[in-house]
């Protein structure tokens, strides 16, 4: 907002004593098509196609996103029934571009065959960037050997195979006759693995936040809470109340159009400006729209997780199926939530990521688990299970080991100690 304040003259805050902007200013963007000829901001009008008009998100986002862009080559890819898994299997790559959920629990978590969500992982390790969706840094190097053409990627893929230690350890002469090769060769593919990227997400440069803050130092951009009466949604920022043309550039504006013969460069001027200023203000509006329109989709369809904070009540959720409930395009979606939060009833500010990442639910409720046993008697991994299954989700015993050691939980042997 203040970027675009201080670079175009057109745009303003509204002072006190200033007039607010009328209704028909925001309407010319948000739905041009509800003003007539004759009315006093007809000629305000954007001159673009609907399909041109700018997205407030573009405001506010540039560039594409690892899943986004992952979305768009994957989904085109599979038949329409197994669209969701694919969603659902994209929100569980992190920003490492690693898969963080077990393909098992993925077809749990989606109602499809086992097979079924196979051959979307397989389809998925098919995109770019090259070494997606892999669940280990072994398999994610092999994924980008997948084709070796010289003699040297032939061997950099053996090596990672069977002979990653030997790698790390630069044993040259071992692997050499193992290999039947010159060092030079061996040499050459140790260089061929060092070119490959050990994060292939981390070339978009993007990041998921999926922590929750019980204290301050984040400010939510929506506020979902209940009272006696009911629940009450706050979307947090400006107002396109608050903003306004410059009256000058309106004024000038209607002159130069009223002219048989504007100055063209002044004209132009003014136009590009006044127009920028208010698609700006509408697109203030529709975020603050959009943004309403999420909140009480949460609050229809996770209304106990809203409410408590508590993972336990936390459903799967993916952006395709939020887009498709409110009738907006997906990306829309994408880009209002990426890398905003929401303070729910309880007090807790969470990253809206929180809703499309299925894997966290399972690493939240198992933190929940460990913050009420018994001290001197330590939950087992086994246990924390069956607690889990109880719960309505079903994980295997690897799996919850999995998630203790991704979120630096010690064993039940290791907390019995400390």
């Amino acid at each position: 907002l203040e970027t675009e304040l201080n670079e175009n003259p057109a745009l303003e805050r509204l002072q006190d004593d200033q007039e607010p902007i009328q209704d028909e200013a925001i309407l010319k963007v948000v739905a041009p098509h509800e003003l007539r000829p004759g009315s006093d901001d007809f000629e305000f009008k954007r001159s673009l196609p609907q399909e041109e008009e700018p997205d407030w998100l573009d405001f506010a986002s540039t560039g594409t996103s690892l899943w986004d862009h992952l979305r768009a080559q994957l989904i085109p890819m599979l038949p329409h029934s197994l669209h969701l898994v694919g969603e659902y299997m994209v929100e569980c790559i992190d920003e490492k571009g690693y898969l963080t959920t077990p393909v098992e629990e993925v077809a749990l978590g989606t109602g499809c065959a086992l097979e079924h969500a196979e051959w979307v992982l397989a389809k998925l390790q098919h995109c770019e960037p090259a070494g997606i969706g892999a669940s280990t840094l072994q398999e994610c190097l092999l994924l980008q050997l997948r084709n070796p053409e010289t003699l040297e990627q032939k061997l950099a893929r053996a090596i990672v195979k069977g002979y990653l230690d030997d790698l790390i350890a630069r044993r040259t002469m071992k692997i050499t006759r193992k290999f039947k090769v010159m060092p030079d060769v061996v040499e050459a593919a140790f260089q061929e693995i060092l070119q490959l990227s050990p994060y292939p997400g981390e070339a978009f440069g993007g990041s998921r936040s999926t922590k929750s803050i019980k204290g301050h130092g984040v400010t939510p951009d929506l506020i979902l809470h209940r009272d006696e009466t009911g629940w009450q949604i706050d979307v947090r920022g400006v107002d396109a109340a608050d903003l306004a043309l410059n009256r000058e550039y309106r004024k000038r504006f209607k002159e130069l159009n009223s002219m048989e013969r504007p100055p063209k460069d002044e004209k132009r001027h003014v136009t590009h400006y006044v127009q920028r200023a208010e698609d700006f203000i509408g697109c203030v509006h529709q975020r603050k729209r959009t943004l309403r329109k999420i909140g009480e989709y949460l609050i229809q369809n996770q209304p106990s997780f809203v409410d408590t904070g508590s993972y336990e009540f936390l459903r799967p959720l993916t952006r395709t199926k939020m887009a498709e409930d409110l009738g907006i395009h997906e990306s829309t979606v994408s880009r209002a939530t990426m890398d905003k939060f929401v303070q729910l009833s309880s007090g807790e500010i969470v990253a809206f990521e929180v809703f499309f990442k299925p894997a966290l639910r399972i690493q939240k409720m198992i933190e929940e688990i460990l913050q009420h046993e018994n001290p001197d008697n330590p939950l087992s991994d086994d246990a924390i299970a069956r607690l889990l299954e109880e719960k309505g989700v079903s994980v295997a015993r690897r799996t919850v080991n999995k998630y203790r050691d991704r979120t630096k939980l010690l064993s039940s042997r290791k907390r019995r100690s400390a």
